[in-house]
């Protein structure tokens, strides 16, 4: 197991390394990597990576997101948490202002009493707003969510949920820029909400410091564990 959880942080720090070859591709996205300040079911600090990646042609785009925190003291492991989100858009009009949907989201918490969740999706989005300088988009669907616990015991949950996207980004000046995005996804036995607040300062060319507050909500969390968790987040960006 500590092995397993060994591979997976070198391969997130991996691709962080070999980012401006992935430039050459056709590839587009960002990787982050830096500090953070965990409340809620973990309290401590934290080291935190992320890798975004988007691939773009005519009639359909690809995009990916893979997230790890994780951080021990004195040997003891205080923090474990993993996401990989991926999902197809398939353009319905010629300005791709339109588009279908699937997705697939894994995510992996042992502070929050999660082994897996795992939601299938499907739906539409739409671009609601844009000029020069903001974009918004909005998407709905549905999906499939199975959450299996870390406790023994505890019973798996399946539920289909109702899934709602709105995704906000605004370049306030050439050096600063603004995003905002929220997701909910609803079912029978629980709703969760997560929010993303950031706001990125370019520092070279392709280098940003970036400001994160991360925010997530669960109204129905297994017991001995909280509703809310937050993070902020002080990150080096590499943009690409």
């Amino acid at each position: 197991m500590q092995l397993k959880k060994q591979l997976l942080n070198a391969g997130v720090l991996t691709g962080l390394i070999v980012l401006p070859s992935l430039a050459n591709a056709q590839l587009s996205g960002a990787g982050e990597l830096g500090y953070s300040n965990s409340t809620g079911n973990t309290e401590n600090t934290a080291l935190f990576a992320a890798l975004k990646l988007n691939y773009d042609q005519e009639l359909y785009q690809l995009k990916s997101l893979l997230e790890n925190s994780y951080k021990s003291e004195n040997g003891d492991q205080t923090e474990e948490r993993y996401l990989l989100d991926v999902q197809g858009n398939y353009f319905l009009d010629d300005i791709k202002d339109l588009y279908a949907f699937a997705g697939l989201r894994f995510e992996k918490d042992q502070f929050a009493d999660i082994e897996l969740d795992t939601t299938i999706s499907g739906g539409v989005g739409k671009t609601l707003y844009k000029d020069s300088q903001s974009k918004m988009t909005g998407e709905i669907g549905l999906g499939q969510q199975t959450i299996d616990y870390v406790s023994s015991g505890t019973d798996t949950d399946s539920q289909t949920v109702v899934i709602g996207k709105l995704d906000f980004s605004h370049q306030i000046n050439e050096q600063v820029s603004f995003s905002q995005d929220l997701s909910y996804r609803a079912g029978s036995e629980s709703a969760k909400l997560e929010t993303n607040t950031g706001v990125k300062v370019k520092v070279a060319a392709k280098a940003n410091l970036k400001l994160t507050y991360k925010y997530r909500h669960n109204d129905s969390p297994p017991a001995g564990t909280k509703e809310e968790d937050t993070q902020t987040l002080i990150t080096l960006n590499y943009d690409f």
